[in-house]
């Protein structure tokens, strides 16, 4: 066999089998890590799979065509680092994986300089050279890879949070209710303020009750941006009224100087619903407020 690149990469892939193989002998993660001997069979599989690929995405850098090897680093950094983000597994481990099929392609590529026999080293090390920088290339990407999939997994996360942190329920055809619950930072207000108007149009809500009972306290500015939302309800048509004011926080309200407007409150959600939807009352306009 002709001592060259291309050489060294038919041998390594006709050992592929073998060295991943070897692979699975050697690894040993965790309890519950897939890394771990007793990962079930549907994840010893992928593992299989994608370890194969490893070996041929590293070892395709030693073909002549160098495009060859960037295409595959790409597509198999993408496959691989998605995958794990998916399965939840931690980047150390995974590092220390490749880690040791780093070692185990090496062993191959070594065990081929043995068989060979008097092979210069000045060809060894530049085999060595290439080897290495190239697993270093692809460790990289996949760490670049796996950043990208965790920031967006995060933030599919964070959006399914807040959209749970902001739901108008609807309880009849055209009346909802906004319970809001927590601490009300100025990430959520704004999210609040650009998500009501919204969920409320597509539900046809015409009345919402913005229920505060699980507000933990009342700033200046949590009100302050109720306010914003309750006058930008009425600009598309929607009344609003506010429940779950206790005294305390009446009483807090009232000290800070804010006026709620022509926005009616109540005490309770019960009382909002029984106030506002009493048809005398709708006919007459009456606004009642209540600090029970």
């Amino acid at each position: 066999m002709s001592l060259t690149n291309q050489s060294v990469y038919e041998y390594v892939m006709e050992q592929a089998p073998s060295i991943t193989k070897t692979w699975f002998s050697i690894k040993d993660g965790e309890a519950g890590s897939i890394y771990s001997k007793n990962t079930s069979s549907s994840v010893a599989e992928l593992l299989t799979k994608q370890h194969t690929y490893t070996i041929q995405t590293v070892m395709s850098a030693f073909l002549e065509d160098e495009s060859i090897f960037a295409e595959n680093l790409e597509l198999w950094a993408n496959k691989v680092a998605k995958s794990r983000v998916e399965l939840g597994t931690p980047v150390h481990e995974v590092l220390q994986a490749l880690s040791i099929t780093r070692q185990v392609i090496w062993d191959s590529i070594e065990q081929f300089i043995l068989e060979q026999k008097n092979i210069p080293t000045e060809l060894i090390l530049q085999w060595s050279s290439k080897f290495h920088f190239t697993f270093d290339r692809l460790t990289n990407q996949f760490t670049t890879m796996y950043h990208a999939f965790t920031k967006q997994k995060l933030h599919s996360q964070q959006e399914l949070i807040q959209q749970l942190s902001v739901p108008v329920i609807p309880i009849t055809e055209s009346i909802g209710v906004l319970p809001l619950v927590g601490d009300i930072d100025s990430l959520r207000a704004k999210f609040i303020l650009e998500v009501v108007p919204v969920k409320c149009k597509e539900e046809g809500i015409n009345h919402l009750f913005i229920d505060l009972s699980g507000i933990s306290s009342i700033d200046t500015k949590v009100v302050h941006e109720l306010m914003k939302l309750t006058k930008i309800l009425s600009f598309i048509g929607i009344e609003a009224t506010i429940s779950g004011l206790s005294p305390d926080t009446a009483q807090q309200i009232t000290t800070l100087g804010i006026s709620l407007g022509n926005v009616p409150t109540y005490s309770t959600l019960k009382q909002a619903l029984s106030f506002e939807q009493t048809p005398v009352q709708k006919a007459l306009n009456v606004k009642v407020i209540s600090v029970d």
